[in-house]
């Protein structure tokens, strides 16, 4: 007795409906997959920035002396300076870190955004006029205010994947803000 002959294989209309089936998955599936890849990189890169804003207060209180954070909306990238003589100058033997922000991750924002305390944002890199922060030896900082970020397929768009850090002035306190269409009246949390 031959077994192979009660296997029995899969007919033609079988095939064809269970690709029409992968079709129909992979037609859902995909643009959620952008979404969660979108979501993936603005997460990656905003926690880079606010962790590098951490470890530059941390060093200013550690080292005993200012560290300088410069910050380049054009090119997307930032330097931290561990300004070891506090002359505001990088000099040769101090340590200068440049960061450069990857994987579609701008410095911007949409127009009629609102930071954390209402204003009106005018400037990706949002510290009262200027481009940069400086930690003293007690981790406080000279500015206060937002830097934002946005993935590049958002701008212009939306806002529900952009991501902000933000500065106090009084106190240093580093925050990693998620922009929330659905909380009022501000939006960020």
């Amino acid at each position: 007795m031959c077994r192979f002959k009660s296997m029995r294989g899969f007919t033609i209309v079988e095939l064809m409906m269970g690709m029409a089936i992968v079709a129909i998955l992979l037609v859902i599936a995909i643009p959620n997959l952008k979404k969660w890849k979108e979501e993936y990189e603005i997460n990656g890169q905003a926690q880079k920035v606010y962790f590098d804003m951490k470890l530059a207060q941390a060093t200013a209180i550690q080292s005993n002396n200012n560290v300088v954070v410069t910050f380049d909306s054009v090119k997307n990238f930032y330097k931290v300076h561990d300004d070891t003589n506090n002359n505001g100058i990088e000099d040769s033997k101090e340590t200068v870190k440049t960061v450069n922000l990857e994987n579609n991750i701008e410095f911007g924002f949409n127009l009629g955004l609102n930071d954390v305390d209402g204003n009106i944002v005018t400037s990706p890199i949002f510290f009262g006029g200027g481009n940069r922060v400086v930690f003293n030896s007690r981790g406080q900082s000279d500015n206060g205010g937002s830097i934002f970020l946005i993935h590049m397929n958002r701008v212009g768009y939306t806002n529900d994947r952009m991501r902000s850090i933000h500065l106090s002035q009084i106190t240093g306190s580093v925050e990693l803000l998620k922009y929330d269409l659905n909380r009022d009246p501000i939006p960020w949390s």
